[in-house]
């Protein structure tokens, strides 16, 4: 008996503007794989990102989401066909505004356009996740004698380690905020935790939202918070 030894095509780990900067080649067997900068034939790859977009087409049980990093956006779709229905019923879940692991095979569109078919989402709630995808491309870049991409992923690691620093700064100011006795009972609105700690909606919101997910606070009115 035959035994076949084919194996599965790794998917490897880049930013998104890798993928889209890439050129799709046809191979010898009449396969199509996308060419990347590395020097890659791509089959599958791993991208880490917000969504910051969804379609959900509900007749072919079909999810398509766009995905963002600080280098571009991709689609990616999943569910249909191809794949199981837990697949599509769990990417209908995903809010926009989270931070996502995808693992998906590098398709061609209709107009040319690269996206991935998704085989595996995983949303990412440690933000420092971001931080070390970061370092583990740059180091790939390295590898493949990407000296100008690996130093700027080096300074795009910099840059993602002050916001978090800064991330957990807001994050502690919070909840000492919180755990003071005078909002322990009825909690603190948004826009009075928004002035005592001299933060911008932007710079609060996100926190906010983080610590909720934690289970670290919780808003038993909109637009108020409590510490659990």
């Amino acid at each position: 008996m035959a035994i076949n030894t084919r194996r599965r095509a790794p998917a490897i780990k880049l930013k998104i503007r890798d993928l889209l900067e890439g050129e799709f080649v046809t191979n010898a067997d009449g396969s199509k794989a996308l060419h990347v900068k590395t020097d890659d034939l791509l089959r599958r790859a791993r991208i880490l990102g917000e969504i910051t977009g969804k379609t959900v087409v509900e007749p072919e049980e079909t999810v398509i989401l766009e995905i963002t990093d600080n280098t571009g956006t991709i689609k990616v779709k999943g569910g249909g066909s191809n794949w199981s229905s837990d697949l599509y019923l769990e990417l209908k879940e995903l809010k926009e505004g989270i931070l996502v692991d995808i693992v998906g095979l590098v398709r061609e569109g209709v107009e040319g356009q690269i996206y991935l078919d998704v085989e595996l989402c995983l949303p990412i709630k440690d933000q420092s996740i971001t931080l070390l995808r970061d370092l583990e491309i740059t180091k790939y870049y390295t590898r493949k004698g990407l000296t100008n991409q690996a130093s700027e992923g080096l300074a795009t690691a910099k840059k993602e380690q002050e916001t978090l620093s800064r991330s957990d700064e807001i994050k502690d100011q919070i909840l000492a905020l919180l755990k003071q006795e005078e909002y322990l009972e009825e909690g603190c609105s948004f826009d009075e935790i928004k002035r005592l700690l001299n933060l911008t909606t932007k710079e609060l919101e996100p926190e906010l939202r983080s610590l909720q997910s934690d289970g670290e606070i919780f808003e038993p009115i909109p637009g108020t918070f409590k510490y659990v």
